[in-house]
């Protein structure tokens, strides 16, 4: 299962709980503010497990370090991300392509897919781990509802950005995608819909995704 939580702020931020249906268990994906998270886990008698982050920028990792002290959870992120956050080194996870999380029985696969930055992941959930047999991605600022990050910021790439996105084009076309903004048509979509409706899926070549979204 997961649980969309609107963050709000300047730039209308998810964060996510991935957790087994009717289990208390949480995983907290890119945790900003606090007082929204704590509210949906005091009220449903949630237990955090761990902190997944989809990669580095301040927005979506603000919310971390209180995170970390309150319940002495580990933080799973790219190995790339190393010594950008404020929580020591023994509390991190690193994380390589293709690894898989466990979270209770669900297996949370890893997609590094750089290109905002360099340190960028989505977390994959197949069909067979999903409580209604619909894939899932939690797409961070890689992928957005008719959208993708930027890709003129400190460690971005745009050619990654445009190999990453045509590695999600291959994921099933019913996969449901939970973007790191709300910045579309609507919360969540499928990669169906974003191979149908976003510019930047759309474009047939480097070049053309380069001036797409560069403007030059």
């Amino acid at each position: 299962m997961i649980r969309q939580i609107p963050i709000g702020g300047f730039d209308n931020n998810f964060s996510y709980f991935l957790h087994e249906e009717g289990e208390k268990g949480i995983a907290i994906v890119d945790p900003g503010d606090i007082p929204h998270l704590e509210a949906e886990i005091s009220q449903d008698m949630l237990v955090p497990k761990m902190v997944l982050l989809t990669h580095t920028h301040f927005d979506h990792v603000s919310g971390v370090n209180e995170i970390v002290e309150k319940y002495g959870i580990p933080v799973f992120m790219h190995s790339a991300g190393r010594g950008r956050l404020e929580v020591s080194d023994e509390m991190c996870v690193f994380l390589e392509d293709n690894e898989v999380v466990d979270l209770g029985k669900i297996k949370i696969k890893v997609l590094y897919t750089p290109g905002h930055i360099d340190d960028s992941v989505c977390y994959f959930i197949d069909a067979k781990n999903a409580d209604d047999s619909k894939p899932k991605l939690v797409s961070g600022d890689t992928l957005f509802v008719e959208g993708c990050g930027r890709a003129d910021l400190e460690f971005s790439d745009v050619r990654a950005l445009y190999e990453s996105l045509q590695r999600l084009k291959t994921l099933p076309d019913e996969t449901k995608v939970y973007p790191g903004h709300d910045y579309g048509s609507k919360p969540v979509s499928d990669i169906v819909w974003e191979k149908k409706h976003n510019k930047y899926m759309l474009c047939k070549s480097f070049e053309e995704f380069r001036k797409v979204r560069m403007g030059h």
